[in-house]
């Protein structure tokens, strides 16, 4: 997702403000001022956003924030749905996904990210969560503002397991059916909840 001047946010966030503070003409050299929470476009959460003393997104090996990739396409669920551990089973079924894997849930929600209806979008519940939990995922994705709903379920456990959660991805859908090298490195953001990430796929032959 990118980041720019009203790029939407979950709701307790501040708009992001990208303001253009120097330029060539007038300074002799082009820069931009970025007002933003961690939490701004895709980005990547670490333990400390829901876990008191948890780990911050700086301390966090580099290793985690990639993996082997697969994508799991709930599109075809009604809104605000569960996606439980007997979906993601039958999902990730005969796909070899175990210990350092990035599993992403694509529902479609990206294209709706600045309607009501971008708050809809299916989520994963604690069965799933903790199935991930056990198959020792390094990290969980999705393509809407939230990889689950009140009460984050989702959040508790991955986070307070050390899977981290990726948020706002977009374009998965070439994914589906791919295996592919997933990298989503945070920046450096010392003692950070989180940090806006550029995530790539790099596709196997």
């Amino acid at each position: 997702m990118e980041i720019k001047t009203n790029t939407p946010v979950f709701q307790i966030y501040p708009i992001p403000i990208v303001h253009t503070w120097t330029n060539v003409k007038e300074h002799g050299f082009y820069s931009n001022l970025l007002v933003l929470a961690e939490h701004t476009g895709t980005h990547v959460d670490s333990p400390a956003h829901v876990i008191e003393g948890g780990e911050t997104i700086d301390s966090i090996p580099l290793e985690r924030f990639m993996g082997e990739g697969m994508v799991v396409d709930a599109s075809a669920l009604p809104p605000r749905a569960s996606i439980t551990r007997s979906f993601l089973e039958e999902a990730l079924s005969g796909r070899g996904v175990g210990k350092g894997w990035v599993v992403l849930i694509m529902t479609g929600y990206d294209s709706k990210a600045g309607t009501p209806q971008w708050f809809e979008h299916p989520g994963l519940d604690g069965t799933a969560a903790d199935y991930l939990v056990e198959l020792g995922v390094n990290a969980v994705g999705i393509d809407a503002p939230s990889v689950d709903h009140p009460p984050y379920p989702a959040h508790e456990k991955l986070l307070r397991s050390g899977v981290v959660i990726y948020e706002n991805l977009t374009n998965l859908k070439p994914l589906i059916g791919k295996r592919f090298k997933f990298i989503g490195v945070p920046l450096k953001i010392v003692k950070g909840s989180a940090s806006p990430v550029r995530a790539l796929a790099v596709l196997e032959e």
